[in-house]
């Protein structure tokens, strides 16, 4: 099992803010410690970016898919708005 993991946003994009908190520096948390969890298990894994810098989009998918990865899972926090959405989003 090969899995491409991508810590979203990331460099000049910092994804989603709120009380000095940044979405780019968390998703990078979380992504490493998945990282190191399903090393682990015997997955092989791959990341986009490893620290703070900016890959485009086009970028991201592009690695991916010259890897032939079996998953892509992308990583993100999203700010809650006014609608009271709440939970989980997986694409």
């Amino acid at each position: 099992m090969r899995v491409f993991i991508d810590p979203g946003h990331g460099g000049k994009d910092p994804g989603a803010v709120a009380n000095g908190i940044q979405e780019k520096d968390v998703n990078l948390a979380v992504a490493l410690l998945a990282r190191d969890l399903l090393r682990t298990q015997g997955v092989e894994v791959l990341i986009t970016r490893q620290d703070d810098s900016f890959i485009s989009l086009q970028d991201r998918t592009d690695l991916a898919n010259r890897e032939k990865v079996d998953a892509f899972v992308s990583i993100h926090h999203n700010a809650a708005d006014n609608t009271g959405a709440r939970g989980l989003e997986v694409y």
